[in-house]
């Protein structure tokens, strides 16, 4: 940067704190709001994946519970979700093995 296009400007270093403590409560400010964003948003959906991860099977017996139609899945092009609410069905419904 050239000495030309810099200008300088002098600030009182009260006036200085204050700006800081305004930038400092703003970033507080936006941290909350994104905590609570995201504990509001719960997704509705989660991938084949992932809930074989949470239900701890392997991929041929979740095969199994979708053939037989146990498991409700989304089929969004390749990608494979189901509903969070399986999860729950999964452990409570005694037909599900």
């Amino acid at each position: 940067m050239s000495l030309q296009s810099m200008n300088l400007i002098m600030i009182p270093s009260e006036e200085l704190e204050k700006i800081k403590s305004t930038q400092l409560e703003i970033l507080q400010q936006l941290k909350q709001l994104r905590c609570e964003k995201s504990a509001l948003i719960s997704p509705k959906n989660i991938t084949a994946k992932e809930f074989m991860g949470v239900v701890r099977i392997c991929r041929s017996k979740f095969d199994q519970l979708v053939i037989a139609g146990k498991i409700k899945i989304i089929k969004k092009r390749r990608k494979i979700y189901v509903p969070v609410s399986e999860i729950d069905r999964y452990f409570s419904d005694s037909t599900i093995l």
